[in-house]
């Protein structure tokens, strides 16, 4: 290598950017003519990756800073989400809890007339609901039952007058707790009757409880663990519906005379407490996690 090339290659980085006179250019592209050598040296200067520049390299951190402020604003906005849902869920379920009404205070008359029972309320019913079934005697049976709610007197809503009800018996259901039996209205004596409320609510409620214990305990064994940080976490789900059917049924006796309304119900409030749940515990950890770090 003569003593040209030495100055060339030294000026070729400059050359390759740009950054050479234009003196200096015609001397290193007259040299390149006849130097194959620092031809390709120019040519793999030229095609080598260049450094990322400082600007886009400063603005690394700020992206991830934004992205982890996105994220953290979308949890919170989530967890405000789930709090109000919760809460409007709440009160829906404590305003429009059915209100029994016993057969006194609901009807006013009755009239037989072909296979059947005319039947005029007094004011304030403002639900009715007639089920029908076959009884272990072959006989088209009907219980009746009328309420109303907080909701209702609070928006007035419209009450019921009279119905028709065809069948070969009917009974009033009263669902109250204490030791009176239904009404039999309309049919063939066929006895005392009472209708006794559903269980199932609390057999579910004691399984949550149980699981959500469960699962805490073990989360605590496996705590320093990942996965005892998701048993952790699944924790919050059962007791998500413990609490849920506290708050429908006002408190921990889950006997319900309205099975489909108070699951329906707490169904869609377990879902809102799990998430507001498990984003609060998310949040919790992150922030224990930068102090730890700081």
């Amino acid at each position: 290598m003569n003593k040209e090339c030495e100055i060339v290659r030294d000026l070729l980085p400059l050359y390759a950017e740009g950054m050479t006179s234009d003196a200096s250019n015609e001397f290193i592209e007259e040299h390149l003519k006849n130097c194959p050598e620092c031809t390709e040296l120019l040519k793999d200067m030229r095609e080598a990756p260049q450094p990322e520049p400082l600007r886009k390299q400063s603005e690394l951190p700020l992206k991830a800073l934004s992205k982890t402020y996105r994220r953290k604003n979308r949890s919170l906005a989530v967890l405000i989400a789930s709090i109000a849902a919760s809460v409007l869920i709440s009160v829906y379920a404590w305003l429009s809890a059915p209100r029994y009404l016993d057969y006194d205070r609901a009807v006013a008359s009755t009239q037989e007339v072909s296979d059947g029972l005319q039947i005029t309320f007094r004011d304030g019913v403002h639900h009715i609901k007639a089920a029908s079934y076959t009884d272990v005697d072959g006989m088209t049976c009907t219980d009746l039952e009328c309420w109303t709610s907080a909701l209702d007197q609070l928006w007035h809503a419209e009450t019921a007058e009279e119905t028709l009800i065809r069948s070969q018996r009917i009974w009033y259901r009263s669902n109250n707790n204490d030791m009176s039996g239904d009404v039999q209205l309309y049919g063939p004596d066929a006895g005392g009757s009472k209708t006794l409320r559903r269980l199932a609510l609390n057999f579910y409620f004691v399984v949550s409880g149980g699981l959500a214990i469960l699962l805490a305990c073990l989360g605590f064994v496996l705590r320093r663990d990942r996965m005892g940080v998701l048993v952790q976490k699944a924790a919050w789900i059962p007791l998500s519906w413990c609490l849920a059917t506290v708050i429908v049924e006002r408190g921990i006796d889950a006997a319900t005379w309205s099975l489909i309304r108070d699951v329906s119900l707490i169904v869609i409030l377990w879902i809102t407490l799990s998430i507001f749940f498990l984003c609060l515990d998310q949040r919790l950890r992150e922030k224990k996690s930068t102090v730890s770090a700081l």
